[in-house]
Parts: C-alpha cells; sequence; structure tokens
C-alpha cells in the first residue's frame, strides 16, 4: 500500500495483531449468540412471526413495514427450513457485519485504534445484544446506515470521489428506507450536513451531491413507495396511526423517560460519553458530521415521548453514527479517565451481553426475573396450537378466528402446511394491522369454526351458531401467569333465500 493508494478494504486486516483480537471478539461473541438461537426453548415474538409470513408471498410492501427484513427472513427460511432458528439466524451475522462496517468507519476517520473500539462499542450494545436473537426491521436497517456512513468516512478522507460516495450512501439509505423509515433521519441528517457546510471550502456534502443521494435514494427505495401509492397508502398510515399525536399522554416526564430508556440500549456509561458528541460536534470536524446523522434520532424521538410516547428502541438510527465517533473519542488522547471510561462501559455491556447469550440459550431470566416476566410473550403458542389440534379434528373445522394480533400470527406459524386457515374478525371494518387488512374472518355458508376467546361466553361474530362448553386451553406460561383461552366451536348458518 502506497501513500496514494489508500486502502479502500472493507475488512480490517487480519495479519495485525490488534485486529486478530478484535476480530476473534466479534467471531466468538456471534458463533455464541448463533448457537444460542439454535438451543433456546423460545419461540418466536409476534413480530417475528409477522414478518415470517409476510415472507410466505413477497412483495415490495405490507401493511405495517417495508419488504426487507421479511425478504431476509424467507431466504433463511428457505435455506434452513420451518424452525424459529430460520427465523433469527441473519439477526447475529448482519450485526456483525454491521460492526466490521463500522470498525472501517472508525478506522479511516480517526485511526486504526479508534476502529476497533468503535467495532466492540457496537458488537456490546445491549441492543445488539437483543437485536441478535429477536429479530426485527432495526437488524437491517443497522447496516444499511452503517454502508451510508461508510460512503460518506471514504469521501471524507478523501478515498472515494464526492459524486460516487453520494451515490452509493443514497443507494445505501433507500435500501434503509425498505427496512424501515427510521432511514430517513439520517437522510434528513445528510440535509443537515449541507446545510451546516455551505459555507466552507470544502464541504463534505455540496448541493449537487445532496441532490445526486436524494434521487438514489428514492430511486432504490421506489418499489415500495409505488406499492404505497397502489395499496392507499397503507404502511404510510399505519406509520402516522402509531405515532398517536393526538394522545396526548406524554409530557415531560416520557421525554425524560425515553431518554433514561437509551441507557438500556447503549449501555449507561457508553450513553453519557456518547451524549459527549453534542459539545464535541463544535471544534471536531468529523464529530460534526456524525452529530448531524446521529440526532435527529434523538431530538425527533425524544419529541415524540414528550407528546405521546415512543419505544426505546426508535431511536436506534443514531447510533452507528454515535459508535464511530466514541471510538475516535476513546483513543483521541491517552488521558485515563477516557481509556477507564472505555473499558468500563464496553466490559458492563460485553457482561450484559454474555448474560443476555445464556438468557437466550436457556430460555429464561432465572435469579434476574421479574414478578412480570418479559419472556412470557415467547412462550406457550406452540401448546395452544396443540391444544387446538384435536378440537379442529373433532369438530371437522379447518377455520380459527383468533382474538387477537398475536395469536392470528403465531397460529399462523405453527398451523404452517396445515389445511388451517386463521383470521381475525375485524369488528369495524377499519383494518389496523395486517391480519384484518388480509386475513379477515368472512362468512362462508355450512363452514365449521373455532374462536378463540379470553372470556368463556362466545363472541358476536356474524349470525355463526355457537356450541356451548367451550373447551379451555390453559397454558403456564410464566411462574405467576398463564394464557387462558376459550375454544368455541361453531357453524356458519347456510345462506338463505332473499
Amino acid at each position: 500500500m502506497t501513500p496514494d493508494r489508500p486502502d479502500m478494504s472493507l475488512l480490517p486486516h487480519w495479519s495485525d495483531r490488534a485486529n486478530r483480537l478484535v476480530w476473534l471478539i466479534l467471531l466468538g461473541l456471534t458463533l455464541a449468540r448463533t448457537m444460542a438461537v439454535l438451543v433456546s426453548p423460545l419461540g418466536l415474538g409476534v413480530d417475528e412471526a409477522q414478518y415470517w409470513l409476510w415472507s410466505e408471498t413477497p412483495a415490495f410492501g405490507y401493511f405495517t413495514k417495508p419488504p426487507l427484513t421479511a425478504w431476509i427472513i424467507g431466504a433463511a427460511h428457505w435455506l434452513f427450513g420451518h424452525h424459529e432458528a430460520a427465523v433469527r439466524l441473519p439477526a447475529s451475522w448482519l450485526h456483525l457485519a454491521t460492526a466490521v462496517l463500522l470498525w472501517r468507519c472508525g478506522d479511516w476517520l480517526y485511526g486504526a485504534a479508534a476502529g476497533r473500539v468503535t467495532a466492540l462499542v457496537w458488537i456490546s450494545l445491549p441492543a445488539t445484544a437483543l437485536g441478535s436473537f429477536l429479530i426485527s426491521t432495526d437488524t437491517p436497517l443497522m447496516l444499511t446506515i452503517a454502508l451510508a456512513l461508510l460512503a460518506l468516512a471514504a469521501a471524507a478522507s478523501q478515498r472515494l470521489a464526492a459524486r460516487e460516495a453520494m451515490l452509493l450512501a443514497g443507494i445505501a439509505l433507500g435500501c434503509g428506507l425498505l427496512a424501515k423509515y427510521a432511514a430517513a433521519y439520517a437522510l434528513f441528517g445528510v440535509m443537515l450536513i449541507w446545510a451546516a457546510g455551505r459555507h466552507q471550502t470544502k464541504p463534505l456534502v455540496t448541493g449537487k451531491g445532496l441532490l445526486l443521494l436524494i434521487v438514489a435514494c428514492l430511486l432504490t427505495a421506489s418499489p415500495n413507495l409505488i406499492w404505497n401509492l397502489t395499496h392507499d397508502f397503507a404502511t404510510v398510515r399505519h406509520l402516522g396511526d402509531n405515532a398517536n399525536v393526538m394522545l396526548q399522554a406524554g409530557g415531560i416526564a416520557s421525554a425524560l423517560e425515553f431518554l433514561a430508556s437509551q441507557a438500556a440500549v447503549a449501555g449507561p456509561v457508553l450513553f453519557v460519553l456518547m451524549l459527549g458528541v453534542v459539545p464535541a460536534s463544535r471544534t471536531d470536524d468529523t464529530a460534526g458530521w456524525l452529530a448531524w446523522i446521529a440526532m435527529p434520532a434523538l431530538v425527533f424521538m425524544t419529541i415524540q415521548a414528550g407528546i405521546s410516547e415512543a419505544n426505546a428502541n426508535w431511536a436506534m438510527a443514531a447510533y452507528p453514527p454515535l459508535a464511530i465517533w466514541l471510538g475516535g473519542f476513546l483513543t483521541a488522547t491517552t488521558t485515563w479517565w477516557r481509556r477507564h471510561l472505555a473499558q468500563l462501559g464496553i466490559g458492563i455491556n460485553m457482561l450484559a451481553s454474555t448474560v443476555m447469550i445464556v438468557i437466550s440459550a436457556v430460555g429464561s431470566l432465572g435469579p434476574l426475573t421479574p414478578q412480570s416476566d418479559p419472556l412470557r410473550r415467547l412462550r406457550g403458542w406452540d401448546q395452544l396450537a396443540r391444544d387446538l389440534t384435536p378440537v379442529l379434528a373433532a369438530h371437522a373445522a379447518n377455520r380459527i378466528i383468533a382474538d387477537r394480533r398475536a395469536p392470528a400470527a403465531l397460529l399462523h406459524w405453527h398451523f404452517h402446511n396445515q389445511p388451517v386457515t386463521v383470521m381475525l374478525f375485524d369488528q369495524d371494518g377499519i383494518p389496523r394491522n395486517h391480519f384484518e387488512a388480509n386475513h379477515s374472518w368472512t362468512s362462508r355458508p355450512n363452514a365449521r369454526v373455532l374462536a378463540l376467546s379470553a372470556k368463556p361466553t362466545p363472541p358476536s361474530i356474524g349470525s355463526i351458531i355457537w356450541q356451548s362448553n367451550p373447551v379451555k386451553s390453559d397454558v403456564r406460561i410464566s411462574h405467576n401467569r398463564q394464557r387462558l383461552y376459550y375454544i368455541h366451536r361453531g357453524v356458519e348458518p347456510a345462506t338463505t333465500p332473499d
């Protein structure tokens, strides 16, 4: 390698001893997380089952989310078969790829040591640990943002011409929009970089570069944009419903609670350190543009939490650039407190990651289990399917009406490749989820049907004639919680002449 030919390889060099150690940590954690997925007794979550169901009918969009996560799950399901592990296996390896790309970003912007710290920061984040077991739309989103940051880092370090970098960053963010619309935060961040650098002699993002990036982004995301145009903007409307801006249930306390929740996303020590990007952005040219990428997600979601509500993971788009900056900050000097804080923060997160691997593998929080076990949502659905099977046979039925999205999603999974139709009853005719929109109950003359209800009295669905004495499915899902369903048997009436 010569000075006029900078290193453009995407993979950090194995020949470097320090690099080898980081590689071993990354690969070791990823393999441990993969093994936890393979042996875990925990079933799929509701969203995971829903994404799998989407993958069974490939499309450019779905009712609540863009398609990329479903495509990835569909490929894994095709490769590895119908098993919970097949749905989750891509997650840990996508996070590994994200860590490696951020490693290169840190390397190109701040130096080799910073790149290594960046990779360790990312792979150790509690959000990464959880996201390596439960796949979500955030997982591919993080990879696409990392790709966009790599293109910008290549331009900032003069490894790539500005036009090429903007084109690649635009394509990456377009792929991000195909994963989750939160990629728009990073896109808005690039706009802020342009606005902040308009009067600089050599701005990172020029007006022409910004236009090229936006065009490339929109063209890449256009299949989903067109899908929304032809489906009454279903996903966009759902996004607006999620915001709940009219709920008015937030306030300052809710906003502060959201910020506090970010300590669980990034780890308490590292999150506090990450907030240092704000003052550092005034003097550090690199930190400046990274802060513009990071801040929109954190600021907008804090405001959202103050207006109504916001989940902790809704600001995940902020963390790839924050991880890069933190890697640079922690290695900029040999100041003892920086070094010790880095060791403490990453050490705490690595410990938490190890605990998460054990929890995932055994399917229990053990002595850490709170009164209301959060893992209960991943238990008992297979037993419900087993309880339903003999009732379906005895009643000569192949139609099930679920009472909520959760059983609808999980029963689709457990009755895979069986002649059973799982439906959701849309009471008001206004679809509010994928199942009400695409798997809603419709009357079929003389059909025999089962309905799930939390109540012993049968639901009021059409003119179905219900039998007395429903069958109970009572499944223990935690030490203090059971999932009780009444299985009602009914017959839909024959059509009567007008």
